[in-house]
């Protein structure tokens, strides 16, 4: 086996280096370099909130099978998951947490653990019509929760002598014309010291037209609210960015805050629940 180190520069990042095997751009080269396992894409999307301190929102993965692939930018590792479906609860276990996967048929989902040993569940997407499909809505307690970028990040990854030509030259097409998208609030709702923050992921076929109805994974029935959100949110500034991962794939991403508080780091809500929360 041979060992690859990768150097990737950021010019808005932070002074200094992060080497860890945590931040997304190491789980995601990992499959690759380490499991194998190529892909046709791979999109950086960084997060810039009210304190201007560029963060991780996560890394975009189209696989060579077309499934959707994504690894969030969490400042912590999370080895618990707890999820529910209504007010019933159908997992509280250990799990570490590594990624999300959304199949080729872009109908269901499921979560993922580090080196994909274990995936739990299988939620409905929400078909939004005009080809596209909410994927499923991320609600941190605030940014924090999300890894801050340095200038300089490390990836060590091992992969057979014979192939690490190969899979070095994957991961560099992977990178050709990407897009590296930087999410941000709306100037209305920066403030977010009576809110949390919300993303609502939406899939579809390049060039679908933008999304800007109310179906963004709002987490209404979360268990991890310490006051349910209002029926109705009118009102509510967004604002909405596009992903172009590949040449018949897009991402929309709309990111806002939301009232109330939330009483764990990070949620997921699928259409159809489970609601799925990670905690250390």
């Amino acid at each position: 086996m041979d060992e690859l180190v990768l150097k990737w520069t950021m010019e808005y990042g932070i002074e200094g280096e992060d080497s860890s095997e945590s931040t997304p751009l190491s789980r995601a080269i990992r499959q690759l370099f380490e499991e194998g396992k190529p892909f046709h894409r791979l999109n950086m999307c960084f997060f810039r909130g009210a304190d201007n301190v560029l963060r991780w929102l996560g890394i975009f993965v189209q696989s060579s099978g077309n499934r959707i692939v994504f690894f969030p930018g969490f400042q912590d590792e999370f080895s618990n998951i707890q999820a529910y479906q209504g007010d019933a609860k159908q997992w509280d276990q250990p799990f570490q947490f590594d990624h999300l996967s959304l199949e080729k048929c872009r109908s269901k989902w499921h979560v993922t653990t580090t080196r994909s040993k274990e995936h739990l569940g299988s939620p409905n997407t929400l078909d939004l019509a005009s080809s596209r499909v909410l994927w499923f809505g991320m609600s941190i307690s605030d940014q924090r929760v999300l890894r801050i970028v340095k200038k300089s990040t490390f990836v060590t990854a091992t992969s057979p002598s014979s192939d690490i030509e190969r899979r070095r030259n994957v991961f560099l097409g992977a990178r050709d014309n990407a897009q590296f998208p930087i999410i941000s609030l709306n100037n209305e709702n920066e403030e977010t010291q009576n809110g949390f923050i919300h993303f609502g992921i939406i899939v579809g076929d390049s060039g679908f037209e933008d999304y800007l109805g109310g179906e963004l994974g709002f987490p209404y029935h979360s268990p991890y609210l310490e006051q349910p959100l209002p029926k109705v949110l009118n009102g509510i500034p967004t604002r909405t960015h596009r992903l172009s991962l590949s040449t018949n794939t897009d991402i929309q991403i709309t990111s806002c805050v939301l009232p109330g508080k939330l009483n764990t780091s990070v949620s997921f809500t699928g259409q159809s629940e489970p609601i799925c929360s990670n905690s250390r």
